[in-house]
């Protein structure tokens, strides 16, 4: 690997240069030096395997006629990529030779940009100056898509899934469920008594008791679960590839853990405790998320009829989990 003589430049823009003769490695880093990172690959599959290992990578030099992996070659793995931020990396691809045809071709596969061997230092300059500057715009833009996109989907309060996500994210479940007959379930969780916390505790103290149950529930689901607060102190949990039996395992374990817990809020020590409704797709056959989360509430409001505290998986409450059951 090359890199530029500055003692800072690990803080550089890091470029990957692609290039099997040493001599045109050695005077691109002393064009570049001090403005790039200059890392070097002498061929297309030590440069793939390079930028699969490294996210810092921002733009890319590449020879064409390279052993093993050319240079277009590597040119429309980049292209294919699935990884978005690989995938739009500006590439500047070089050749000796006079001809149109590796331009054309260049240019075909995705190159961004072409310069000629032997390299001009304040052509080469100018070119890699525009395409990074450009990358760099479209990578913050991309960044502030991304932060736009959360925060849609986000609840302020405890970082979880909002309703908007919960039922987007529900929908796409349902529907996996319908066409394969998997098995999908919602937990409907509501904290007991919350009124009388902020009552006696403040906004703020509810706040702490929101934050730190929606901590418990994600630290108990897995990562392909979504948990989401869809009202002021009720939590759903979309839980697919799971049915009843494992849903209503999930629930008395959450239900446990928060009983147990001890909660600081507005540094009292206090419990809380949760009720909760269980409902799944392959005993309920309803057609909609929205449907299957109604089931869930009604029976996490039986739970509370029931004297709270305790988990309900049917209609008739005689399936109710409670302490000690």
């Amino acid at each position: 690997m090359l890199n530029t003589n500055s003692n800072d430049s690990s803080l550089l823009p890091s470029i990957l240069l692609v290039e099997d003769s040493a001599t045109t490695a050695v005077l691109l880093s002393k064009y570049l030096a001090g403005t790039y990172r200059l890392m070097h690959a002498n061929d297309g599959i030590e440069a793939w395997e390079m930028l699969a290992a490294d996210p810092l990578i921002e733009l890319v030099i590449t020879d064409i006629n390279m052993p093993r992996l050319t240079g277009h070659e590597l040119l429309v793995k980049i292209r294919q990529s699935q990884n978005p931020q690989l995938k739009n990396m500006p590439v500047i691809v070089m050749t000796t030779t006079a001809d149109n045809t590796d331009r054309n071709l260049a240019f075909g596969n995705g190159a961004n940009d072409f310069i000629a061997k032997p390299i001009d230092e304040m052509e080469l300059q100018a070119r890699v100056n525009v395409h990074h500057k450009l990358a760099q715009t479209i990578r913050d833009l991309e960044s502030s898509q991304r932060a736009l996109a959360e925060q849609a989907t986000t609840d302020p309060l405890t970082r979880l899934k909002n309703r908007r996500a919960f039922f987007e994210s529900g929908a796409k479940h349902m529907s996996v469920a319908r066409r394969y007959g998997n098995d999908f379930s919602i937990i409907a969780a509501d904290l007991d008594y919350f009124k009388l916390v902020n009552d006696t505790y403040g906004h703020q103290g509810g706040d702490e008791a929101l934050v730190a149950v929606a901590g418990i529930l994600l630290q108990m689901t897995r990562i392909e679960d979504t948990v989401a607060r869809i009202g002021g102190e009720e939590f759903a949990m979309l839980l697919p590839d799971t049915n009843r039996l494992g849903a209503a395992v999930l629930a008395e374990r959450i239900r446990a853990a928060v009983e147990h817990e001890r909660f600081t809020v507005a540094d009292q020590t206090i419990q809380l405790t949760l009720s909760i409704g269980v409902a799944s797709f392959a005993v309920e056959r309803v057609d909609t998320v929205d449907q299957l989360l109604n089931i869930a509430d009604q029976r996490l409001y039986l739970a509370k009829r029931h004297g709270r505290n305790r988990i309900c998986v049917t209609n008739d409450g005689k399936s109710n989990f409670a302490p000690g059951a």
